[in-house]
């Protein structure tokens, strides 16, 4: 364990090794070969979506182009765990990079109701059911509907829509 000062003095160079190791891997990850297939461009695509890490309120985020992860993702010392987080981003990053028509942002209306979030989520938990199991995706969808509070019936739809890829 580390504490988030710890990381951030963790030299630039280091934190972007730890991105490019994250890309090799992700290009050749069938789910993001078939979201960069859905969008008729090669998945080296990956290798020029500039990403970093700084101090953000959420894990991670898509913002003019830049995809960002929070500090904390380090501070367990394993970041390929948190790989998930990429594939969700690149899915939005796709969708705005791509798309005839704008998305909306994690703002516009309810989050977990947000389409655009909801096909970030799936790609997220069908990577995290296909490299961890589907018990690992249950669990993240668990902890995401606890975290923003979902109960009863919209929990159950919810959760119902998000493991969607991982029960087809």
């Amino acid at each position: 364990m580390y504490s988030i000062e710890e990381i951030k003095k963790v030299p630039a160079k280091t934190l972007l090794k730890l991105i490019d190791r994250m890309k090799k891997f992700l290009i050749e990850h069938d789910i993001v070969k078939d979201m960069c297939k859905e969008k008729d461009v090669d998945p080296s695509i990956i290798d020029i979506i500039p990403m970093r890490f700084a101090d953000i309120p959420v894990s991670a985020r898509t913002d003019h182009g830049v995809i960002t992860f929070n500090y904390k993702l380090l501070c367990d010392g394993d970041f390929v765990k948190d790989y998930g987080y990429a594939v969700h981003e690149i899915q939005h990053w796709l969708d705005q990079c791509y798309n005839k028509h704008p998305t909306p942002g994690a703002n516009d209306g309810d989050y977990l109701h947000n389409p655009a979030e909801q096909k970030g989520f799936k790609r997220q938990i069908e990577y995290i059911d296909d490299e961890f199991g589907e018990n690992e995706a249950e669990n993240y969808v668990d902890h995401l509907l606890d975290h923003h509070n979902r109960k009863g019936k919209d929990r159950n739809e919810l959760k119902e829509t998000l493991m969607e890829k991982v029960n087809e």
